[in-house]
């Protein structure tokens, strides 16, 4: 009998489980502090919505975290009750959009403050700090300016300050880091020496949480550790540790589309970069880069069966197609799972970051939390 439920031919399912386990990991690895989870890139490829509804329903963080206005009004019409902190840039001129915007801010720019306190009284914001990262952030000179415009801004409520440390995945830059938090402590007292006080202070993200302790700090915001990988390289200390504590929560399995013998000296693909050296079987999978398949990963180990044997991809990846060798004798036809390899030996194939591989995922690919 044919099912008349429709058939994805590639689907993303989240191991619950593994989410929640990551999760626990951390919160008991920082006592000292509540953890706050970070949505931002589609839930690192994850699921924004997905990962939100789970986190909002099974998890007990103070706060969301995502990058822009667009993320947290796709949360909000979504009906997701935990509170939303949006961290990156937001045009000004937004804010006068909407009379009235559920939302935490991050803020470090005085256009901004003045825009908030005209078109969003009441809201509540997270004074961002550059503490040698050089990216977004008020820098030290800039505070004495910013604390000026800010007391005439009765509006605004002050709730959190927060920083991001750049080489805290670096064991060997740890002096480096250390400067970033004794430059953070000191700007805060800036501000606390105008006469503001700090619901909120957080620089930690999932490096940052997995070594830091000071009690000065009282929220982690958790993004790469929260879905189940380590941002420190594999040689390292930290790195070990965190392979063998974390647990991937993502799996992405695509179905045969075309399953075809080919003759001795054929050439695979475009530019035919890959000759068969015997008659070999091979298989048509219909997802390629679009779908986030990296075409550096062409003519590299990319796939497996379900039963773990390998089929590496041959030939160079397509927009919406990838071709890989099925072992011989095997009994595999149209329609059956392949599941592609772990991350970790993705990111490394492609010579790249586990980033890159998980936000490359395409939003378009079914995710389901098991």
């Amino acid at each position: 009998m044919v099912s008349r439920q429709y058939q994805v031919l590639n689907e993303i399912t989240l191991d619950s489980s593994a989410i929640r386990s990551n999760y626990n990991y951390f919160a008991k690895l920082n006592p000292q502090a509540q953890v706050a989870l970070v949505l931002k890139a589609n839930a690192y490829g994850h699921g924004l919505t997905e990962i939100a509804g789970f986190v909002d329903t099974q998890l007990d963080a103070p706060f969301i975290c995502v990058d822009s206005l667009y993320e947290a009004y796709e949360l909000y019409k979504q009906g997701i009750k935990t509170r939303i902190l949006i961290m990156g840039y937001t045009n000004p001129q937004n804010y006068a959009v909407w009379k009235k915007l559920p939302f935490s801010f991050a803020v470090f720019d005085i256009t901004t403050l003045r825009a908030l306190n005209k078109y969003q009284p009441g809201v509540k914001i997270h004074i961002k700090l550059d503490t040698g990262m050089c990216r977004l952030g008020l820098q030290p000179q800039d505070i004495p300016d910013f604390i000026k415009v800010l007391k005439q801004c009765n509006n605004l409520l002050v709730e959190g300050v927060f920083s991001h440390l750049s080489q805290a995945d670096n064991p060997s830059k740890i002096t480096f880091t250390n400067h970033q938090i004794s430059r953070f402590k000191s700007m805060v007292h800036q501000f606390e020496a105008a006469g503001y006080k700090f619901s909120w202070k957080h620089i930690a993200a999932t490096a940052g949480a997995s070594f830091i302790r000071d009690p000065y700090f009282n929220l982690i915001r958790l993004g790469l550790g929260f879905y189940g990988y380590t941002p420190f390289g594999p040689h390292t200390k930290e790195g070990r540790v965190g392979k063998k504590m974390l647990k991937p929560a993502l799996t992405l399995t695509t179905h045969i589309s075309q399953i075809k013998e080919i003759a001795p000296r054929s050439e695979v693909g475009y530019g035919g970069t890959y000759t068969a050296k015997q008659r070999e079987t091979i298989a048509i999978l219909p997802l390629g880069y679009n779908e986030g398949i990296s075409r550096e990963l062409s003519n590299q180990e990319g796939f497996h069966l379900p039963s773990g044997i390998s089929c590496p991809i041959i030939g160079r990846v397509s927009m919406d197609m990838t071709t890989i060798k099925l072992p011989r004798h095997t009994n595999v036809k149209v329609g059956d799972p392949v599941i592609l390899d772990p991350i970790y030996q993705i990111a490394h194939n492609a010579s790249t970051i586990t980033y890159t591989i998980l936000t490359g995922l395409h939003p378009s690919i079914r995710r389901t939390i098991i």
